[in-house]
């Protein structure tokens, strides 16, 4: 493999084109037998764990709202994981839900950011319209989504600095230094980045 670019939690993908060249690790939701898994490339492994990876191997690296489903007492070894991988040079780029918005949105009690968050299937199912402190919070702690840790923007850069990585930086939606995480969309053509969930999201890179 010439070039080897790491999406990190990725979930099933199906046919994004975003993707085609990525190889997308994910292990908790990964179905062999489903067949829209078969259009893009794909690891199943614990990324808890030792990853099955050679030493600086990796080209880059994203990772989307994975940090939050690792427990705090893994952080280190998850991100040290990524730093052991990527080649010298190679960047990293970040998501991961944002405790500032959320709370900043339950100090003026803003209703519509949870529905903006969750959908209206989970509005309805956990009955966030009734119970707006368990919507400000559920991201972080509770049951529904098998989030274990509440992961600020400030924990990671230090744990990042400590594994090694330089130029570690809050970045924006949409904004990146790199054009490795820019890809191309399948209906107009035109090169967008892989960023999400622009509403609850920090966003941060750098730089083995």
């Amino acid at each position: 493999m010439s070039s080897l670019k790491l999406n990190i939690g990725s979930g099933r993908l199906g046919a994004d084109s975003l993707w085609a060249d990525w190889v997308n690790v994910d292990f908790a939701a990964f179905e062999a037998d489903k067949g829209d898994w078969t259009l893009a490339e794909y690891l199943s492994f614990d990324v808890r764990n030792m990853w099955p990876l050679e030493n600086e191997v990796a080209d880059c690296i994203f990772a989307s709202h994975i940090f939050e489903h690792v427990e705090y007492n893994k952080l280190e070894h998850f991100i040290g994981e990524c730093f052991r991988v990527l080649k010298p040079g190679a960047p990293i780029r970040m998501i991961c839900p944002d405790p500032r918005a959320f709370i900043r949105n339950w100090q003026i009690n803003n209703k519509q950011f949870i529905l903006d968050c969750y959908g209206e299937e989970n509005w309805r199912r956990f009955e966030y319209g009734a119970k707006p402190h368990r919507g400000f919070t559920e991201m972080f702690v509770g049951p529904n989504y098998s989030h274990v840790m509440c992961s600020s923007i400030d924990l990671t850069m230090i744990h990042m600095i400590f594994a090694g990585f330089t130029s570690v930086q809050e970045m924006n939606y949409s904004n990146t230094a790199f054009p490795q995480f820019y890809g191309t969309d399948q209906e107009d053509e035109w090169p967008k980045t892989m960023d999400n969930r622009p509403i609850m999201s920090w966003y941060l890179e750098a730089v083995k």
